[in-house]
């Protein structure tokens, strides 16, 4: 189901293949264009950090695309592994409480 997902969400935000597999090997994923193809398509199956490698490259480039504005997209799922590692991540920081963090460490000239 999440290789169907992230084709869809490929698909959806314009991508081509070529691109999403450029910037998933400069993330550090080892598979190259045909094997990322065929794990689109349901073809093989690969490893959760190979999934999920391909998933963040497709995330992140429809974040470039789209980053001056809102839009409708698909996302690319991660798996349940990577899912749960997520909760063991502290929280960010509400944007209220960096941007006054910002202003009294800024120095003034």
């Amino acid at each position: 189901m999440q290789h169907q997902r992230t084709f869809e969400a490929l698909e959806c935000s314009g991508l081509s293949l070529a691109e999403v597999v450029q910037h998933y090997l400069n993330m550090g994923g080892s598979m190259d264009e045909l094997e990322v193809d065929a794990y689109l398509h349901g073809l093989i199956q690969l490893p959760s950090q190979e999934r999920d490698c391909i998933s963040q490259a497709v995330n992140e480039l429809i974040d470039d695309m789209f980053s001056g504005g809102s839009y409708h997209c698909c996302r690319a799922p991660y798996s349940p592994e990577h899912r749960s590692n997520l909760g063991r991540l502290s929280p960010p920081a509400p944007r209220a409480r960096l941007r006054s963090r910002l202003r009294t460490t800024r120095v003034d000239s």
